[in-house]
Parts: structure tokens; sequence; C-alpha cells
């Protein structure tokens, strides 16, 4: 986690470019600040320019002719680059020596060698928002000693931070790309077609390699259910068309690169984000402490037709699954990640099976194995059959179950026009546009393009698209009152602080031991425990929403489903923060102590960026960091649109 910091270092000598507040709107200034050429920051006394030359960028940057509100993303992205680093070196000064923050995060892989970790080290003392700091905002190592030394020797978690920052700035660029995928714009029947995209882009100016898309990119059906961080990797868009993977050691090396979409047209936003979200961590801190953060995973099953046969079994064997996953050993699991790893391997097996469609489950091991294992427990459900015109094997009643039989009535009466459904046949042939063997292909793909599964950190103020019943559960809880953290156990965390939450947890939990001797044997509650809390149950260690309804008449284990008439939902808790778990380190509660510092700064880090999309806290950073810059103006357009839209620089 950045730590407050009221002057960043690369403008502590504040006048650099000094307010201009006129009275009269036509007040011009163009002389350039004095000190336009020094440089801002150094090390040792060396005169080492190591960030950005600011002044004259910033100049530069207000005097390049852009409209105002180009200029002020440029203005905010020079600033956001002194206080986090350059991306990388292409995205470098030309004849600058600065170490970018992808060298730094080079540095941080096991094995590196001397020179990256050297790199490593120097780009962290040049960068106070990656320095660790303690509750009273001073700057220690990883054991709480106060740093004083300049040339000091950066701690493990600030070198945890560069490589965090890293890979989210990673995981932000494939997220933008990845909405362009979804947009539709260059999706056509089913078929996202990236030649169409890079073409846009080609024809717009941008710096993308089209050339060679022209004759290697294809056509394809894409998941929208992949993870946004998988777009390249899963093969959906090639990267190498955006920004150029070849390795370069020489500044004319890098001149040469020409494909630099990436650096030119995502990067600048993301930094210009980042900022909005160190506003938050360094003026209202209590923001992200009282948003209510969760995270969860969210099965939707759909009730299909107005047979629900299939979904209610199908449902029920989800539950009895989730319980049989009873503890193994001497306690309950409480190791998050393997939590999380079997809980997201399970939803999407059951989405899969929820969808019904047959090629795909047969394609599935585990979503094989249940649909014979419900027909072993009841040959009513999951039947298969075969369409007599179509050919096409599936299971009635389900979503392609239904799709195949509503086919069959358009090819049973395609020549008959007395009996033949227009709307149906209009639907299939997307008004005579396409053949029906297509537009059975495409509807298909529609089916496997449902997003079942709900996961991923969401706050109070922009709650997931849930049922309200779900939402209201999940943001009202009081988590103090719901929910036992432990986490495992790290270095510095006393075994009795361990030992005391898990006595509650146990104590709460759906499953209950008998200890005879040295051995643990578990079994279920017959009902639940004293201890358990009003709206979420533990089983084994992971969380689930607890709901009332007709679903849990029957057995209190069926709790954990909610059932709004059309779906069925089971909705896991990964996280449920309160205030106190993002405080300082020296609350037991607190993720620092419960899950050590690396998780504290990521969840605070995932938490700005869901609250900074949110209210008018954009607005707030401009003002906030431009007030900072002490920004001077010489152009008048630009002078006029701040004080439009910033009118509190003016006051």
């Amino acid at each position: 986690m950045s730590n407050k910091f009221t002057k960043l270092a690369v403008l502590s000598t504040l006048g650099l470019l000094s307010l201009t507040a006129c009275n009269s709107s036509t007040s011009e200034i163009y002389a350039k600040p004095s000190n336009y050429d020094s440089p801002i920051i150094t090390i040792n006394g060396a005169g080492e320019d190591i960030h950005h030359n600011v002044l004259s960028i910033i100049y530069d940057a207000m005097h390049d002719g852009s409209v105002a509100s180009k200029t002020l993303s440029k203005v905010l992205y020079a600033y956001a680059e002194s206080v986090y680093g350059v991306y990388n070196p292409i995205t470098r000064d030309s004849g600058s020596t600065e170490i970018t923050l992808k060298e730094a995060w080079e540095g941080t892989a096991d094995g590196a060698p001397a020179e990256k970790v050297n790199n490593l080290k120097a780009f962290i003392r040049a960068h106070k928002a990656y320095w660790n700091y303690n509750d009273d905002g001073k700057h220690v190592d990883d054991n709480g000693n106060e740093v004083t030394d300049e040339n000091f020797e950066p701690c493990t978690v600030e070198k945890q931070n560069v490589k965090t920052k890293w890979e989210d700035i990673e995981k932000r660029i494939c997220s933008n790309m990845f909405s362009k995928v979804k947009s539709g714009t260059y999706t056509s029947r089913s078929y996202f077609d990236e030649g169409k995209l890079l073409k846009a882009l080609y024809e717009d100016g941008k710096k993308v390699n089209f050339e060679r898309s022209k004759t290697d990119y294809k056509k394809q059906i894409v998941s929208y259910t992949v993870e946004e961080e998988d777009v390249f990797d899963e093969g959906i868009l090639t990267r190498a068309y955006y920004q150029d993977s070849t390795t370069c050691t020489t500044s004319e090396q890098y001149a040469a690169v020409k494909y630099t979409y990436v650096e030119d047209e995502i990067v600048e936003s993301i930094y210009n984000d980042l900022l909005i979200e160190q506003y938050l961590l360094d003026e209202d801190l209590s923001a992200i402490r009282n948003s209510r953060a969760r995270e969860i995973n969210v099965l939707k099953i759909e009730k299909y037709s107005s047979n629900s046969l299939n979904a209610d079994r199908l449902v029920q064997h989800l539950v009895n699954k989730i319980y049989s996953y009873a503890p193994t050993g001497a306690k309950l699991e409480t190791d998050k990640e393997v939590i999380e790893d079997r809980f997201d391997t399970l939803f999407e097996t059951y989405a899969t099976v929820a969808k019904g469609l047959y090629g795909e489950i047969q394609a599935n091991t585990d979503a094989k194995a249940i649909v014979e294992d419900l027909n072993t427990a009841a040959s009513d459900v999951y039947q298969t059959s075969t369409g007599t015109l179509s050919g096409e094997t599936y299971y009635k009643n389900t979503s392609y179950g239904d799709l195949i039989e509503e086919y069959e009535k358009v090819l049973k009466n395609v020549n008959n026009y007395v009996e033949l459904d227009r709307d149906l046949y209009s639907k299939y042939t997307d008004s005579g546009t396409r053949t029906l063997e297509e537009g059975l292909d495409q509807e298909t793909i529609k089916i496997s393009q449902i997003e079942s599964i709900t996961k991923g950190w969401y706050i109070q103020s922009t709650a997931p698209s849930l049922p309200s019943t779900i939402t209201d559960r999940l943001f009202t809880l009081s988590v103090a009152n719901n929910k036992v953290e432990i986490g495992k156990t790290e270095d510095g965390v006393a075994q009795k602080t361990i030992d005391d939450e898990y006595a509650k947890l146990a104590a709460a939990d759906r499953f209950e031991s008998t200890v005879n001797g040295e051995n643990v044997t578990w079994k279920l509650r017959d009902k639940p425990a004293p201890a358990e809390k009003d709206f979420l149950c533990s089983i084994n260690g992971a969380y689930f929403l607890k709901f009332e309804g007709q679903y849990a008449e029957d057995d209190y284990k069926n709790d954990i489903v909610y059932d709004d008439g059309s779906a069925y939902y089971i909705v896991q808790v990964k996280e449920a923060v309160k205030d106190v778990k993002l405080r300082n380190s020296q609350s037991s509660s607190s993720y620092a102590n419960t899950r050590g510092q690396e998780f504290l700064n990521t969840v605070i880090d995932t938490i700005a960026k869901k609250v900074g999309e949110t209210g008018n806290y954009s607005t707030l950073s401009k003002t906030h960091w431009l007030e900072e810059m002490s920004v001077k103006f010489h152009d008048q357009s630009v002078y006029d649109y701040f004080k439009e839209n910033y009118p509190d620089l003016f006051k």
C-alpha cells in the first residue's frame, strides 16, 4: 500500500510552475519557468536525474497545441510517471537513462542478475510510492526499524510493491483490450474478427502491426467467460500486433520500435487512474475503509423452460458436493488458495452442465461425470435425445435442449408455409440473411457465452447485477458479527492468536469434530451450531451466504441456495472487508497480521480502484494534483478550460 505523502518528492521544491489565478480571463503567460531544464531528483548528491524532468514535460504538454482536455491528461500522466516510474523503456524520454518500472520489475524475479537487482533497488529509492511505512508514517524496513539512510537497502515489502504494481498495470492493459472484444463492434454473427479491430486502429493512425495481421489473424468464437487478464494468453488477441515484443538493449533499438499502441493509447489512461487511487489513499482513506468491499464467487443456474426438474436436481447435486468437502486432518481448511481453487473449478464445472451443451459436457470429464451421476440417481433427469430432423444429440429440459427442440419445429415445417412459425424461422435465418444451419450454430454459441458466474471484488455503491435479496444481505451484513478471519500462519504471527481465532471458527462451522486420542473424525452437524452467524455459514472454512425460503425448508443445509423464481444462486463470500482489517498493523484483526502485509497492500489497492470509479473522485483527484503541481497557464483555451472545470483552483 502506498503511504500518504503530502508533497511528492518529485515536486517537493514547489514553485516549479506557479498557478496564475487571474481576475480577468484575458490574462496570458508565456514565459518558461527559470528552472525549465533543471533536474528534479538527485540521489546521493550526484545530480542524477532519476525521474522524468517534470518541469519541461509539463510545460511542453501545455504548449503543444493540444486541446485543453488532452493537455490535462498529458500533464497528469507526466506527474504520475514521476510517482510510479516510467512504464517501460519505450515510454522513456529520448536519451534518458532513468530506470523504468519494467526494468525494476525484472529485478524482482527469483535469480535475477545483479544488474537487474541493482536497478530495482535504485528505482525503489527514487520512488516513495513503493516505500514501506509504519503506522506513524515513518519509512521502515521489514522489521519496523526506521530508515533514514538515503542509500537504504530496500526491504521485501518494497520489492513486492514494485512487482504488484507492474502486474496490476499489465492486468489493466488486458482489461482495456478485452473491452474492445466485448464491445461487439468487431463481432459479426458470433465471430470476433481481430482483423477488423486492427484495420480500424490502423486507419485511425494508431501504431499497430496491421500488415502482419492481414495474413496471420483469424476469426474466432470468443468465450466471454474468459478472465480479462488472459485475453492475450488465451489467443483471443495477439499482443505483438499492439505492442512490439522485440528485446531492446540500446536507445537506437528502442527508437526503431514501430508498434506502440499500448504505450501510446492505454498506459496514459491507466497511470491517470492510478493518480485517482493515490488521491484516495492520501486524502480520503475512509472512503476505502467504509466501502463495504466484498470478494465473491456466485453461480447462477437458470431453470430453463417450464420444466425445471434438471435445474432442481443439479443444484441439489451441487449442494451435496459442497458439503462433501469435509475436513481431512485435525483442523478445518484455512488456506485461502486451496478454498478458492476448489470452488472456482467447481462452479465452472456446474456452469458447463447447467448450459446443457452436449458437446461441451462430453469434452469435460468432471461435467460428464456429474450428468452420469444424476442419471444414475434419478433416470428422469438429463435424458439424452436426438433430433429426428437435425440429428443433434441433446439433454432434455436444458437451454441447449430447448434450442434443439425449437429448431426441430422450424425444420419440420420449413416447406409448409401454413404451419411454419414465421417468427422462429426469422430468428434462425436472421430475417433471411443466413442459412438455418448457420443460425443454429450461432444460437448455440450464444448459449456457450452466457456468463453464469459473477466473481471478483465489489463495493456497496457498485453492487453486482444480482437479485436485490442477495446484494442486500451481502452488503448489509455486519462482518464483525458474521465472519471470523484467520488466514494462514505467517512469520511473526503468534500461534496463540491463530489458535484463538481458530477456536471461534470451529465453533461456528457446519462440520464438528470428535477427538478420540490422536484420531479426529468429522461429521456434518444435525442443525446449525449455536455460534453460527446471521447471514453467513462456514463449511470447512469456506463461507456462503444463507437464505430463508422454500428451497431451505426441507433441510437447513439447503439455506445456501437462493431461488428467485427463475434461477438458483449459490453465493460464496471469499472476503468481507470491515474497517479494522484495512487499518494499521497494530490491530490484531488487520490483514497485515492475519494474511500478511502483501495481502493487505493488494486488497487496499484493489478497493481503491473500485472506489475511484465512483462518485466525483476523478474531478477531486485532478483538482488535488493540479494544486500540488502549482501549474502556470500560458494558453488561453487551457486556462479557460481549467477555470470552468476546476474552479477550486482559482479561489
